[in-house]
C-alpha cells in the first residue's frame, strides 16, 4: 500500500506526526507532504518527504484547476489530508490528481475544548482511517523513550530556548536572566559552556542575551547542528514551542514552561520530561523550575545518556 499524509505546518505542530508514523516503514510506502524543517527530522521515519512549499502543491486550493499543473507525488492508494477545506475544494482537487485513492481531509487539531493530546488525535485518525496504527501504544511509547533519537551522546550542556513563535506564549526576557543566573549559580557546571539558542521570532532579544557572560549564544543553526546540541543537553529549558518538542523527542532531559493551559493538548513527548505550568513570571516558577532542574542533574548523572 501507497500511503501519503499531508501536514503542512510549524516545526512543533508537524512533529506530532512522529509517535504515528514510529512503525510506518512496516505499512508499505508512506510519503508525507509538509512544510521544513519539521519534515526534515521525520525522514528517518517514513519512505519519503516532500516539501509541502515545492511546485504544485497550491493547486490544491484552487476553485479551477488550470492544466498543465503536475505534484510531485502520483499513483497512491491512500491520503489522509490535515487541512482546512470547509467547501470542499482540497478534497475535490486531490480526486482529479489521484483518481480511485481513498482519500480523507480533517482538521489538523483536536477542537479547543477537547481534552486529548494533539498527537494521540493524529494517532487515533490514522487509526480510523485503517492504517496500522494502535494510538495509544504508540503514545506510551513515545513517552518511554526518544522518537527521534539517533545515537548515544554525552550530556555536556545546559541549554536555554527563551522564546516561540507565539508572544504570548512567552516569559519576559528578565525572568530568563533572573533563571539562567539561577540555574548556573545552583548547579555544579557543565563540561561546556551554557547555550541560549535563538531563532528567527527572538532576533530582538541578541543583543540583550549577547551581554551576558560565560554563555554562548547560537543563532538560527542548522538542521544537524541543532539536532547534536540537543542530544548533547544535559538539560534543556524553554516554554512551549516546535524547539522544546524536538528537545523531548531526541531524549534531552526537557523542563517545558507553559503560561496558558494547553499542556494536556501540547505536553511535550519524551522520556524526561517536565511541564511547568504558570501564568505568573516571578520567583515562585524559578524556585520550581530549579527544582525540577535538581530532580534532572542528579549527581550521578553527569552523563545522561538517552535510552536506546
Amino acid at each position: 500500500m501507497r500511503t501519503l499524509i499531508i501536514r503542512p505546518a510549524a516545526l512543533g505542530d508537524t512533529l506530532m506526526l512522529a509517535p504515528a508514523l514510529s512503525s510506518s516503514r512496516e505499512w508499505g510506502e508512506v510519503i508525507v507532504a509538509g512544510r521544513k524543517p519539521g519534515i526534515d527530522f521525520l525522514r528517518p521515519l517514513v519512505s519519503r518527504c516532500v516539501d509541502f512549499e515545492g511546485s504544485g502543491w497550491h493547486s490544491l486550493f484552487m476553485d479551477v484547476l488550470e492544466p498543465p499543473i503536475a505534484l510531485p507525488v502520483r499513483e497512491v492508494d491512500k491520503i489522509i489530508a490535515f487541512l482546512s477545506d470547509p467547501q470542499g475544494v482540497v478534497k475535490r482537487n486531490l480526486e482529479v490528481f489521484f483518481p480511485g485513492a481513498s482519500i480523507a481531509v480533517l482538521p489538523g487539531y483536536p477542537g479547543e475544548e477537547e481534552a486529548v493530546h494533539v498527537a494521540l488525535y493524529i494517532a487515533r485518525v490514522l487509526e480510523k482511517r485503517g492504517l496500522p496504527v494502535q494510538a495509544e501504544e504508540v503514545m506510551r511509547e513515545a513517552m518511554k523513550r526518544p522518537l527521534l533519537f539517533s545515537g548515544r551522546h554525552s550530556r555536556l550542556r545546559i541549554v536555554f530556548h527563551p522564546g516561540s513563535g507565539g508572544a504570548q506564549k512567552n516569559h519576559p526576557p528578565e525572568f530568563w536572566l533572573d533563571l539562567m543566573a539561577a540555574i548556573r549559580n545552583s548547579i555544579p557546571p557543565a563540561q561546556q559552556l551554557p547555550v541560549v539558542l535563538l531563532g528567527p521570532a527572538e532576533e530582538k532579544l541578541l543583543p540583550l542575551f549577547s551581554e551576558q557572560k560565560d554563555v554562548e549564544i547560537l543563532f538560527s543553526p542548522d538542521r544537524d547542528r541543532l539536532s547534536l546540541l540537543l542530544q548533547q543537553a544535559l538539560l534543556y529549558v524553554g516554554h512551549d514551542s516546535g524547539i522544546t518538542h524536538l528537545a523531548a523527542m531526541l531524549g534531552a532531559p526537557t523542563l517545558a514552561l507553559f503560561r496558558h493551559p494547553s499542556a494536556v493538548q501540547w505536553s511535550p513527548l519524551g522520556p524526561s520530561v517536565k511541564v511547568i505550568e504558570s501564568s505568573a513570571s516571578g520567583p515562585a516558577l524559578i524556585e520550581e523550575t530549579l527544582k525540577a532542574a535538581h530532580g534532572f542533574l542528579r549527581p550521578s548523572s553527569n552523563d545522561l545518556s538517552s535510552p536506546g
